[in-house]
């Protein structure tokens, strides 16, 4: 049980990869966007995290400048919804224990900027979702000054956003991509592009039920916690 809570809590971290919304300008994106999440490992993590993760649905609602980022899988329900005209990001988690939290980031202290990555175009392409994409490799630095590296194919066929967080820079929708934590690869594809008129209702954040934290990395450590008493 310990195994797949840790598995969980990658799949928390991964998941702000998907947290983007796309520009309104002249020519707004309002659908949804269906990926697949895959697992690679030296191990057996990564057919343990295959078991969590199976008939899982994961997808991200974008009406102009507003997101909301959708997975659902047999440990958790994890929704981000994001507004890029107020900048304001919220995650809403609740675990299969039925634990529910609500990160939403204290708005008295400065928020750390993320650093723009590194972005490298090279030649490859490949079709994704209908959508013919091209390829980049995207170097990160995280907060200890780690870099990752991983490769993202995007479309320019899609309107998109040149300042999409951990995409910042990137001349296209990401469309496939990837990163890696603990040992494991996790892989986001693309499945479809449905274009299709949302409620507004979808990016509403519940104004109760959920224990609020200032931070993942808070959610994270009380999840955790939470951990040493399973098996």
């Amino acid at each position: 049980m310990k195994k797949f809570k840790q598995i969980a809590l990658i799949g928390v971290a991964s998941v702000a990869l998907l947290a983007f919304t796309l520009p309104a300008g002249d020519n707004p994106f309002e659908g949804v966007i269906t990926f697949n999440m895959s697992f690679g490992s030296t191990d057996n993590s990564a057919a343990q995290a295959s078991s969590v993760t199976q008939g899982s649905s994961t997808k991200v609602y974008i009406k102009g400048d507003k997101s909301r980022t959708e997975v659902i899988n047999t440990m958790m329900h994890q929704i981000i919804i994001s507004d890029k005209k107020t900048k304001e990001e919220i995650t809403l988690i609740t675990t299969a224990s039925g634990d529910k939290y609500e990160i939403k980031p204290d708005p008295t202290k400065a928020k750390t900027a993320d650093d723009k990555p590194e972005i490298k175009y090279i030649d490859s392409t490949k079709t994704i979702a209908g959508y013919k994409c091209k390829a980049a490799v995207v170097t990160s630095t995280n907060r200890n000054g780690d870099k990752n590296s991983f490769t993202v194919f995007y479309t320019d066929e899609l309107p998109y956003s040149e300042d999409m967080g951990k995409f910042k820079g990137l001349k296209g929708c990401p469309m496939q991509f990837g990163m890696k934590q603990m040992g494991m690869t996790i892989t986001f594809s693309a499945q479809t592009v449905e274009k299709k008129s949302l409620s507004d209702t979808l990016f509403v954040v519940p104004a109760k039920g959920y224990k609020v934290v200032a931070s993942r990395e808070e959610m994270m450590k009380d999840m955790q916690q939470n951990m040493s008493g399973g098996q």
